[in-house]
């Protein structure tokens, strides 16, 4: 019996030591690199659009866009219906749109066109083009990172 129980202790003892020899070499490299601890409120969103557009505090930005708009004006995305990324980025960015109304419409390249006519006429405050190329119509834009453009929609009040 009492060997029974040596022997339970010498295997869990082993199996501790084999996680912490395997964890060794993710954890110090973290510690090293400050990565455990408080994270900043806007972290994630952060991280997502630094990630997909190379934008660095792009949710203050964002904010500070969207506090420009009228609220009584909806916002119009514009997203790669055969990107993945796109449409993440899309969410993101209508994540980031709150409080204001927010439609995102899925285009090939192709319908776009016609896509950014049909929402010229709705009452929008701007369009968000997010991994697509902003039609020749629409002049001007503002490049958030490298994959969104916004563009509004003249009578929205935004100052160009």
């Amino acid at each position: 019996m009492r060997t029974r129980s040596y022997f339970h202790a010498v295997l869990w003892c082993a199996l501790f030591g084999v996680f912490i020899a395997r964890g060794l070499p993710t954890i110090v490299p973290a510690i090293r690199e400050n990565k455990i601890g408080p994270v900043k409120p806007d972290h994630s969103t952060d991280s997502y659009l630094s990630g997909l557009t190379h934008i660095r505090g792009g949710t203050e930005l964002f904010g500070n866009l969207i506090d420009t708009l009228p609220r009584d004006k909806t916002v119009v995305i514009f997203v790669n219906a055969d990107n993945s990324p796109s449409e993440f980025l899309g969410m993101l960015v209508a994540y980031l749109s709150w409080p204001l109304d927010v439609r995102i419409v899925k285009v090939r390249p192709n319908t776009l066109a016609q896509e950014v006519e049909r929402a010229k006429s709705s009452a929008a405050a701007g369009f968000f083009f997010c991994s697509v190329k902003q039609p020749a119509s629409l002049s001007g834009g503002m490049h958030l990172g490298s994959e969104i453009v916004f563009v509004q929609v003249a009578d929205s009040g935004l100052n160009q």
